[in-house]
């Protein structure tokens, strides 16, 4: 029988090498790859390549963690909607 994990298959561990040369330690790097990894697969399927892949999960964590400026027109405040999400 072949154990195949994700996480041993070559393209997943590029992408793993990709997000460390961005600067996350390799716990980190598992740790976003699998939060966002469902997402962009069914979004864009395998057509990227790795260092496509590692940048979307890149942006995606900035984007997800970036502060609201109230005086950046192209951020709205959803707040108070967080209760209902």
């Amino acid at each position: 029988m072949h154990n195949n994990h994700m996480l041993d298959r070559p393209y997943i561990q590029d992408i793993l090498k990709h997000l460390q040369s961005f600067g996350y330690e390799p716990d980190k790097a598992k740790e976003l790859l699998i939060q966002f990894y469902r997402s962009i697969k069914r979004t864009y399927g395998f057509s990227l390549n790795a260092r496509d892949f590692s940048m979307l999960i890149h942006e995606l964590n900035k984007a997800v963690h970036r502060k609201y400026d109230p005086t950046d027109s192209n951020q709205i405040f959803i707040g108070h909607l967080r209760g209902l999400i």
